[in-house]
């Protein structure tokens, strides 16, 4: 980073006229007349605005001489990209003027847009003017990106950005990643981990990331946190969270060049971290794409503070704790929460009633505990909790995921779905929700509501419609473009009720629930 004495050979700060042309006066019979976009830069006086502004900056970024000759622009309407999505675009600008030309591309249906991305160039390429939308320089200007445009029909509209003078400090002062100033592709790569305390209890983690290439830091701690707090069941939850990495084409496949800090944070109510315990490591292109599925689809990199950073080897659920020691072995449960201090955990509640249909002996489909000592079901339900799944085209046994006398379905929203008969057209569809029904025998079980689906594009939500006196004690929902690895509903969770999907959504539903629709 220059430290030279400032300071600035400010070009001058170049008004521009915003001008437009009405449908009268033009003769214009149609009021969706497309509407032309240029753009403009004018160079924000840094100088005079440090002097009012508290920042982290050393100093101050040092002017070109040079004259801007184009721009790159990425501009988008909604969540869809108008112009820029593989790459920025770029737009000559006038000769001798700071506004771009006439541009084909430019010439947009009346609506509302967002700058995304500014960057000016000179005749050589070089990047000398830059519109801010992030790090500690967009104080700096008063519109960083991104910048809204509302564009009316037949309307020639000049936009002015506000832009700071660019030089060879790192781009994350500027709200960018240095990758996406060229068109270096981006991989995903995401981190879940969990927190092993000493007194033998895990929690799902709060914590930081850090990520840098060769030395520079690109994504700072501080500001990539995951997220954690408490769900509607009063259950701790924490996040994953997921990166854009750049695939650098200089490294060889299998060459680390991303280096990673995480370090575990204190919860809020939930532990206190030990200080200074983080993990740290090197990922390497291969390693990276080692979490995509077929479908490109992202695993995360689970990760585990103070677990020794391995899963034991009888570890049936994956929840990092050995299967001798689990107070609920086959259902992932991380916390250990036993809220009757039974030594039977709460997430498996249903093997806390004793035997018969929780551990599979008459299958039924009622609880033991539940029926009289004849085995007759007794009717009183409403004080048990049942498992309970949404009805799908797909056993889960036949998928293989579940084995011995587990139970449940999952569903392919295809074109096929369509026509099912549970649709309700506009997108919405309307599952039967089956507690109690051992080996998906419905006969056996009670209907607690319906699983309502609504797929609005590429938007998914998924709720639950419940009959009159049955409650939710836990639920967990996996959406994907294919079915979850894991045996274990509590591990397939995905901590949301919203998601974003492609063409064949494969959905999972599993609740417990107490009462019954006869109540």
């Amino acid at each position: 980073m220059k430290n030279s004495k400032i300071y600035l050979a400010f070009l001058a700060v170049f008004a521009l006229i915003f001008t437009s042309c009405s449908k009268d006066e033009t003769g214009m019979e149609s009021n969706t007349e497309k509407a032309t976009l240029s753009f403009g830069a004018i160079v924000a006086d840094l100088a005079n605005n440090s002097t009012n502004k508290q920042s982290d900056v050393g100093d101050l970024p040092q002017c070109s001489d040079a004259a801007a000759s184009y721009v790159e622009i990425v501009l988008m309407q909604g969540d869809e990209y108008i112009i820029g999505e593989d790459a920025p675009y770029r737009v000559d600008l006038a000769e001798g003027q700071i506004f771009t030309k006439e541009d084909a591309a430019l010439e947009l249906e009346p609506g509302q847009y967002t700058l995304e991305h500014f960057a000016s160039y000179d005749a050589e390429g070089e990047l000398i003017w830059i519109a801010p939308k992030g790090g500690v320089l967009k104080e700096f200007v008063d519109a960083p990106l991104p910048l809204t445009i509302d564009l009316g029909a037949g309307v020639k509209k000049y936009v002015d950005v506000s832009v700071l003078c660019y030089d060879d400090r790192d781009v994350n002062e500027y709200g960018y990643q240095f990758f996406e100033f060229n068109t270096t592709k981006a991989l995903e790569f995401c981190f879940f981990a969990n927190y092993c305390a000493p007194d033998g209890r895990h929690y799902p983690a709060r914590y930081s990331v850090e990520f840098s290439v060769d030395g520079n830091v690109i994504y700072e701690a501080e500001e990539n946190i995951n997220d954690t707090g408490v769900n509607e069941f009063g259950d701790n939850y924490a996040s994953p969270i997921c990166f854009a990495l750049p695939d650098l084409s200089r490294f060889a496949d299998d060459e680390e060049y991303i280096d990673y800090t995480v370090t575990l944070l204190d919860s809020e109510g939930v532990y206190d971290a030990p200080e200074n315990m983080v993990i740290t490591g090197s990922l390497s292109r291969n390693e990276i794409k080692a979490n995509f599925d077929g479908s490109d689809n992202v695993d995360y990199e689970h990760l585990r503070f103070g677990c020794d950073g391995e899963v034991p080897a009888n570890d049936s659920d994956d929840d990092g704790v050995a299967d001798d020691e689990d107070n609920c072995p086959n259902t992932y449960n991380p916390g250990q929460e036993d809220a009757d201090n039974d030594g039977i955990g709460n997430a498996c509640e249903e093997e806390d009633n004793g035997t018969g249909d929780n551990d599979g002996n008459d299958n039924d489909g009622n609880e033991d505990g539940d029926e009289d000592e004849d085995g007759e079901d007794n009717g009183e339900v409403a004080e048990n909790c049942d498992t309970a799944y949404m009805f799908g085209d797909n056993e889960l046994n036949d998928l293989g995921l579940y084995t011995g006398g587990n139970w449940g379905w999952g569903l392919v929203l295809d074109e096929d779905a369509f026509d099912d008969e549970y649709y309700e057209g506009d997108g919405v569809w309307r599952f039967p929700f089956y507690a109690g029904a051992g080996q998906n025998d419905t006969s056996k079980g009670w209907e607690a509501g319906y699983i309502v689906i609504t797929l609005d594009g590429e938007n998914l939500d998924v709720d639950f419609d419940l009959n009159d006196g049955v409650t939710l004690n836990e639920s967990h929902i996996y959406v994907g473009s294919d079915w979850p690895a894991s045996d274990a509903p509590g591990q397939f969770d995905m901590g949301t009720d919203s998601f974003t999907v492609g063409d064949t959504p494969h959905i999972i539903v599993h609740a417990e629930v107490c009462g019954t629709d006869e109540d």
